[in-house]
């Protein structure tokens, strides 16, 4: 009972300060679409998980940092290591499902892939004439049709790789702290599928808020929530693979900077289909993700025996 009370007062701690935060930028008018002052809401809200782990744990519980993950040392660095390699196949497992599905099965809903120049051009063009840059958007795009859509994609990757070592990792750093630091801690007793499912469903209706306020699923907020509890849970068991078998959180922060950083790429290569389907926050991510999950779960027989043990 004990565990359970440290839980819901993390949670509460947590779920608290985004959601007031959300609530009082959104009062203020601000939504997905506000740019700059959305970035920074969001930023901020990043940090609640965070906050909520440090409070409950060292003044509440009067717990050790080590608690948290937070400890370098004893790091399985291979599993690190492991953990981007698998970030960087999301995206373009995403871009291959959509390939297989909308254009080989001719599913409309899943669209159109193409890695080619021409596409990166098309996309780049479209995306400056949205923010009203269609004179510079024209030589931009003319540039990136003289370059190799798979270096561009390449370089993409590598670039969400080292800004999820860097100057991504204290905004990861926000949220895994909590998730999967304190949660993780506090619930390392139970089976994986327990904790997983559990994990995944709460991390997914702490988005709630900024779900609502257009992010992600700018056309259907409220289906937007429901879909992204299914988001999180799919990558919960990414995130509790790599937090089990590298001993520490950081592995947790990079996987999550590497998503983030790696996400936008798809855009380039990606047209047409439904946005709740093509996208990787939709259907087709969701496809990736269950194919990566089995692939994880046969491959990792250590981490596969979890499941069956008994604590």
């Amino acid at each position: 009972m004990h565990q359970h009370r440290r839980i819901i007062s993390f949670l509460a701690i947590a779920f608290g300060y985004t959601w007031l935060l959300a609530g009082i930028g959104a009062f203020f008018g601000i939504r997905a679409t506000s740019g700059l002052s959305y970035m920074a809401l969001a930023a901020a809200c990043m940090f609640g998980p965070a906050l909520a782990a440090i409070v409950q744990q060292r003044l509440i519980d009067r717990g050790p940092w080590a608690g948290l993950g937070l400890q370098l040392a004893g790091t399985n660095w291979k599993m690190l290591g492991a953990t981007a390699l698998l970030g960087i196949t999301i995206v373009p497992l995403i871009l291959l499902v959509i390939h297989v599905v909308g254009d080989r099965m001719g599913i409309a809903a899943f669209g159109h892939v193409s890695v080619t120049s021409e596409r990166v051009a098309l996309s780049v063009a479209d995306m400056m004439a949205q923010m009203g840059q269609g004179r510079s958007g024209g030589a931009i795009s003319d540039v990136m049709q003289q370059m190799p859509a798979g270096l561009v994609l390449f370089a993409g990757l590598l670039s969400a790789v080292f800004s999820a070592f860097t100057f991504n990792l204290p905004f990861m750093l926000g949220e895994e702290l909590g998730w999967r630091g304190y949660l993780y801690q506090a619930t390392v007793s139970w089976k994986p599928q327990r904790r997983v499912l559990f994990t995944g469903v709460v991390w997914g209706l702490w988005h709630a808020p900024l779900i609502l306020m257009g992010h992600n699923y700018p056309e259907y907020p409220i289906a937007g929530v429901g879909l992204m509890v299914v988001f999180c849970t799919l990558l919960a068991f990414l995130f509790d693979w790599s937090r089990a078998r590298s001993g520490s959180v950081w592995s947790a922060c990079v996987l999550h900077g590497i998503i983030n950083g790696s996400a936008g790429l798809f855009a380039l290569f990606v047209w047409g289909g439904h946005p709740l389907v093509a996208s990787p926050v939709g259907v087709a991510g969701f496809t990736a993700l269950v194919i990566l999950a089995m692939a994880v779960f046969l491959l990792d027989a250590k981490y596969r025996g979890t499941f069956g043990h008994r604590h």
